[in-house]
């Protein structure tokens, strides 16, 4: 679509031109040439089903995908300069537009251009016509069939299929303790801590007998393909120093990196090595990065605050403090000088340390094993394992036709026998047979021509080029680019998308209005489908994805001229033509880079360029790389980038992330053709107002001072294709209006608008069609910074006029003075996703109605003068005003109104005094937790009878509260109460029934004289402070079996308990858990 819109842009370009007949021969050529390109893309894509078997292909799939770079890159660069040409035309008077159109187009674009577009399009011409010729020769001219998923979900197969035995062996010789001892069995039991160990095969999925966790026999048992020589489980006395080593090897895909994953998060393994940490080594063994990754996640600093002795020595005393656990993931080529500087500094860790490592290379396995063990081998799963496994992948929960079931089982068995017992391989295929369920096209992929290609026995490569080969054409380029990055590399969702949009690798439909970020997405979730991609389990709450260095091998063999990974300098000597590289990543350490730089220079091809390494080096030569898209500096030192990137017309996205830039140069502001500028993290302290120039920005990610910064520039409207923006704030001045949010339509996130009191009216308000943003998720409304409580009653109008899009699920109001909170848009109709609603520091509203809006989870009410909460059902009839709505709990129909509500939060509502119409349990069916405090006027607390979903209570300084009988859940199991005047007298009664409680904080309950401690109340969290009449807690022998006890001020208690009294037994997770509900109402 970016290339045909070049020639859209070129026709408006030479609208002024006066050699109307060169610019319409020009015109010409150019959409001659896209016709060729759009043609050229289709060859390709036949031609990928050759490259493997014949050579000759090959050369000429790469001969004519060099052509299509070329040809692409011009039409780029003629859309480039008409941009550039239009913007800077922008600040010129009417005359001198026409008179730098008239010269410059006609001088650059037809001047320049006529002879390269020739160049180029004889050479696309002659690239065609060689594949085309050579795929007829050999019989390659059918269409293939692109099998796109009907949806984009991830078929549920077992993370780990069938390693339940292998993970239990492995476990026992990492020395933890399965068994071995009835008296600790028992206790880790009774800590909750499952045991559960399965036996022989046999007795698969049941528990030893009697119970307990099953015996050792006599003989130690072994591993699959472990020799029956290796040493006993853990024998001190013939390790190589304090670490033991345990080497896992086996053919590429069979599951080791899996398997050390299963066995790294074993609850079993976390609570016995105190510190445990994971490296990815693979393809070239660099110890100082490994050491430097493993200081940084033990120690949680910086390594490059560090020289390398003192890091090394830190390190030592660290791995001499607790028993750890290493994982050096996939090690390649290594020498014994390699390993045996590594192994000085990691041997003489504390005793009982051990480091797993996995590999593809049995002498790899030898040379790091310590003589206590022996390496073994992990095989393929056992034959009825893997097809039973294969049979999920392949049919999921799809049925075939009962004609056809017979056949496609046979053919399944078949194919499944070539796969050497490989989840991986089991995934990618079965994923691929499972989009057509037909014996025609099982029987394609059976009898495909890559079985019989030469490849070493026990590999997979054939099923993994066979999943490449169907995949759509769009997908093939997405899933290529991926090489340039290292294995193991972490893709976050966002990232990978954005520079496939940038690399103009997303195919947008014709007509279609979807973003092009929408269909990126598509393009990822459906290669994850495909088990191509897969969530990173280093990051399991993070839509982060990585590749497995099996599919990576693949990428890179299908990308081999196209992507390079600079590692060592002999990279460059490996017979490629650098000179036609595209995408490269640069691992090189900066003391060897600073010399080899003049090399990279001369790249003027180069699409994309990644530095994985905290760039120091001074780059001038920026200006050089003509057709440069995509660049990362992530992490550089540099504290100003250069001029010479300002020289980068072609530049898309920018990653300057987590660096110490600074200011970016003036120039850069002109880089006109630029989606995303990424800053975040950085030390970036300077946004300049020609930022509102690049009008094709879809991200600028800053930290939080540039984005402050960012907010009160003028022109902000220009950027029409940003998704996101953090802060707006509106002046009542040309440029700053709210209005200029009105185009603003691709915003995504949160959006935050500040200064709201400078809009004067419903219509002002209107302009901003806050509406429209359809991809907002979180919309925040600050009217103004200061308190104020006079009514200002315009403002009623003016929230009317800022109705949210209708798939909100975050609205936060603050500030506001209208005296009425009730816009035709506060409705359940209108925000039928709505998820969380914050009020707060709204001073002038007196009372306050929440409609029944149906997925509302948290409700939080804060700094609010309102004397009454209600509730209503929007039944309002025709031609009723904003407020005329029915105040009652629900419709006539009888249906609950909060159905989802699960937390409330009300804070400083000082003029609520009862909350009989809100705090109901028929209105409020899910309720989870209720948290009040400083409600001061708040004289009856509701009984909490029927609310039998409720967890956690908290009521803090409601000093009028009176006192009358209080009834709480048997589902209660944190509860805290904080001078709350009479609220206490029904202590103890109220609390006896609490079995699930677990935590109690009670700060000056001065009524309370006795807590039923011992009994069916199982606390294990006890506060008390300042109860003064507290005389009774079952005696000190009751506070044994508690993990955390604080008591204060307690004085008729000091006959039991000296004071002050502490014990602290809790968990770093379980003090999280408790100061997340102790803290204070945060919004």
């Amino acid at each position: 679509m970016e290339m045909l819109q070049s020639l859209i842009n070129i026709r408006e370009a030479v609208s002024t031109v006066i050699n109307f007949g060169e610019a319409s021969k020009l015109e010409k050529d150019l959409s001659c040439l896209q016709v060729s390109l759009d043609k050229a893309r289709a060859v390709i894509y036949r031609g990928e089903w050759g490259r493997f078997k014949n050579k000759d292909l090959a050369a000429l799939l790469w001969h004519l995908k060099e052509a299509t770079y070329d040809a692409e890159d011009l039409l780029r660069e003629s859309n480039d300069q008409v941009l550039r040409q239009k913007m800077e035309d922008a600040d010129r008077s009417l005359a001198g537009q026409f008179f730098s159109s008239s010269l410059n187009v006609v001088q650059t674009l037809i001047g320049g251009s006529k002879t390269r577009i020739k160049e180029v399009q004889d050479k696309l011409n002659k690239a065609v016509a060689d594949l085309e010729g050579e795929l007829n020769s050999v019989g390659l001219n059918f269409g293939i069939v692109q099998h796109m998923p009907a949806t984009s979900s991830v078929i549920g197969v077992p993370q780990v299929f069938g390693r339940d035995e292998e993970r239990d062996l492995v476990i026992e010789k990492l020395g933890v303790m399965i068994g071995r001892d009835n008296e600790r069995d028992l206790v880790i039991e009774k800590m909750g801590v499952p045991l559960t160990r399965f036996v022989a095969a046999g007795a698969k999925g049941k528990r030893a007998a009697g119970g307990t966790v099953a015996k050792s026999a006599s003989t130690p048992k072994r591993l699959k393909g472990e020799s029956s020589r290796a040493g006993p489980i853990i024998s001190q006395s013939k390790c190589i120093g304090n670490v033991s080593i345990l080497p896992i090897f086996g053919i590429g895909g069979v599951g080791k990196t899996t398997l050390a994953q299963y066995i790294y998060n074993d609850e079993r393994v976390r609570s016995h090595f105190r510190m445990r940490t994971w490296v990815c080594v693979s393809d070239l063994f660099d110890k100082k990065r490994i050491i430097e990754e493993i200081f940084k996640s033990i120690t949680k600093k910086d390594s490059s605050q560090h020289s390398s002795n003192d890091l090394q020595e830190e390190l030592k005393k660290k791995l001499k403090s607790q028993k750890f656990l290493l994982v050096l993931d996939d090690i390649w080529s290594i020498t014994n000088r390699e390993w045996e500087e590594l192994n000085a500094l990691l041997k003489d860790g504390l005793k009982g340390s051990m480091i797993l490592v996995t590999t593809r290379l049995q002498n790899v396995a030898n040379l790091v094993c310590t003589n206590n063990f022996e390496p073994f081998e992990l095989k393929g799963l056992d034959e009825d394992k893997f097809w039973n496994f294969f049979k999920n992948c392949a049919f999921g929960q799809k049925r075939p036709a009962d004609s056809e079931c017979n056949n496609l089982h046979e053919i399944g068995q078949s194919i499944a026998s070539r796969l050497c017992g490989s989840p991986l391989a089991a995934k990618t295929l079965g994923r691929l047979l499972n989009m057509e369920l037909t014996v025609r096209h099982w029987e394609t992929i059976e009898k495909s021509e890559l079985w019989e290609l030469p490849h070493q026995e026990n590999e997979i490569l054939p099923a993994l080029q066979l999943s490449y080969l169907y995949l759509p054409r769009e997908l093939k380029r997405c899933f290529a680019f991926c090489s340039m990055f290292p294995k193991d590399y972490s893709f976050e969702r966002d990232e990978i998308v954005d520079i496939w949009v940038a690399e103009s690798l997303v195919e947008l439909v014709s007509g279609e209005r979807t973003r092009p970020e929408d269909i990126g997405i598509r393009y990822l979730d459906d290669l994850r489908s495909r088990f191509l991609l897969q969530s990173d389990p280093k990051y399991p709450d993070k839509s982060r994805y990585v590749m497995h260095d099996l599919i990576h091998d693949m990428a890179q063999s299908v990308s081999v001229n196209e992507c390079l990974l600079l590692q060592d300098l002999s990279s460059r000597n490996e017979g490629r033509k650098l000179h036609a590289v595209r995408h490269m990543s640069v691992l090189v350490a900066d003391e060897s880079l600073n010399n080899e730089l003049r090399d990279i220079q001369y790249l003027n091809k180069l699409h994309s360029l990644w530095f994985g390494i905290s760039l120091k080096v001074e780059i001038t030569w920026f200006n050089q790389l003509s057709n440069i898209l995509f660049m990362s500096l992530k992490g550089c030192k540099l504290v100003k980038l250069p001029e010479s990137i300002g020289e980068l017309h072609s530049l898309r996205y920018l990653d300057i992330s987590h660096s110490r830039v600074k200011e970016l140069p003036e120039k850069f502001w002109r880089l006109y053709s630029l989606q995303v500028v990424d800053a975040s993290r950085s030390s970036l302290r300077v946004i300049s107002p020609d930022v509102t120039k690049l009008i094709n920005l879809r991200r600028l990610a800053l930290p939080d001072y540039c984005a402050l910064k960012l907010s009160v520039l003028t022109r902000l409207g220009n950027l029409s294709r940003l998704r996101n923006l953090k802060y707006f704030t509106v002046a009542p001045r040309n440029g700053r209006e709210i209005g200029e949010l009105k185009d603003m339509d691709k915003l995504s996130g949160t959006l935050t608008i500040k200064s709201i009191c400078n809009v004067k009216s419903k219509e002002e308000a209107s302009e901003a069609r806050l509406v429209d943003k359809q991809y907002l998720k979180a919309l925040e409304l600050r009217w103004r910074e200061s308190d104020g409580y006079n009514v200002m009653s315009s403002e009623n109008g003016v929230l009317e006029g800022l109705c949210p899009p209708r798939r909100i699920e975050r609205l936060v109001v603050i500030n506001f003075r209208g005296d009425s909170f009730c816009p035709s848009w506060f409705k359940p109709e209108s925000l039928p996703t709505i998820r969380s609603l914050i009020l707060t520091r709204c001073h002038c509203l007196k009372s306050l109605s929440i409609p029944s809006l149906p997925s509302l989870e948290h409700l939080m009410l804060a700094e609010l003068p309102i004397e009454e909460l209600t509730v209503f059902a929007d039944d309002t009839p025709s031609g009723s005003t904003d407020c005329d709505r029915t105040q009652h709990p629900s419709s006539s129909n009888g249906i609950v109104c909060f159905r989802g509500l699960t937390r409330v939060c009300l804070s400083e509502c000082n003029g609520l005094r009862n909350l009989d119409q809100f705090l109901f349990p028929d209105y409020l069916p899910s309720i989870k937790s209720i948290d009040i405090w400083k409600c001061l006027r708040l004289v009856p607390i509701p009984s909490f009878v029927g609310f039998d979903r409720l967890q956690d209570l908290k009521i803090w300084h409601c000093y009028e509260v009176c006192p009358q009988e209080m009834v709480l859940p048997s589902s209660l199991q944190r509860l805290s109460i904080l001078n709350c005047g009479e609220l206490d007298r029904s202590f103890p009664t109220c609390l006896q029934a609490l079995t699930s409680l677990t935590v109690l904080h009670l700060d000056g309950c001065n009524n309370m004289e006795s807590i039923p401690i011992g009994t069916n109340f199982q606390v294990q969290y006890l506060h008390l402070k300042k109860c003064l009449k507290l005389s009774s807690i079952g005696g000190a022998h009751a506070l044994s079996s508690l993990r955390y006890v604080s008591i204060s001020e307690c004085p008729e208690l000091l006959h039991q308990v000296q004071q002050p009294f502490e014990r602290d037994l809790l968990t770093k997770e379980e003090k999280e858990l408790l100061h997340n509900f102790l803290r204070l109402i945060d919004y």
